[in-house]
C-alpha cells in the first residue's frame, strides 16, 4: 500500500482509495471527456476553416453580398443604390423563368432568361439560357 503523507486529510486518502479502486470506470470516463473536448475543437477549427474558404472565394470571384428580386423597378434605381455608401458595384439584370418544349422530355423542361450588359452598360437584347429538369 502507498503511504501517504500527513498533511492528506482522511477524506482525500478516501477519495484516493476510491478512485484506484474503480481505475478502469475512472480511465473510461476521462476518455470519454478527452474524446468530447477533441470533437469540440476539430469541430470549431473545421468550421473556422469553412468559413474563411468561403470569404475568399467570395472575395476572388467578386460575389455579391446581397441579391434583390423586384417585379418592377426604374432604371434610375441603380444610379440611387451606386450612391449608397460602401456600395462598389451594382449590377442589374432582367431575369425570366419560362417553360421549354424539349423533344424527348416527358415532362416539360424549365429554363431560365437571364439579361447581359452590354459594353455600353446597357441591357443587351441578347440572353443565355440554362435549363433545369
Amino acid at each position: 500500500m502507498v503511504r501517504l503523507p500527513g498533511f492528506v486529510s482522511m477524506l482525500d486518502r478516501k477519495l484516493l482509495r476510491d478512485l484506484w479502486a474503480m481505475k478502469g470506470q475512472s480511465i473510461a470516463i476521462a476518455m470519454v471527456i478527452a474524446a468530447g473536448v477533441t470533437m469540440f475543437v476539430m469541430y470549431l477549427s473545421n468550421f473556422d476553416s469553412l468559413r474563411g474558404t468561403r470569404a475568399s472565394y467570395y472575395r476572388s470571384a467578386r460575389f455579391a453580398d446581397v441579391f434583390a428580386s423586384l417585379k418592377r423597378a426604374p432604371a434610375s434605381l441603380e444610379a440611387r443604390i451606386a450612391a449608397m455608401a460602401g456600395v462598389q458595384t451594382v449590377s442589374t439584370r432582367v431575369v425570366a423563368d419560362v417553360t421549354l418544349d424539349v423533344p424527348d422530355m416527358v415532362e416539360p423542361a424549365t429554363g431560365r432568361l437571364v439579361s447581359l450588359p452590354s459594353a455600353a452598360g446597357r441591357r443587351s437584347t441578347s440572353c443565355s439560357a440554362s435549363t433545369r429538369t
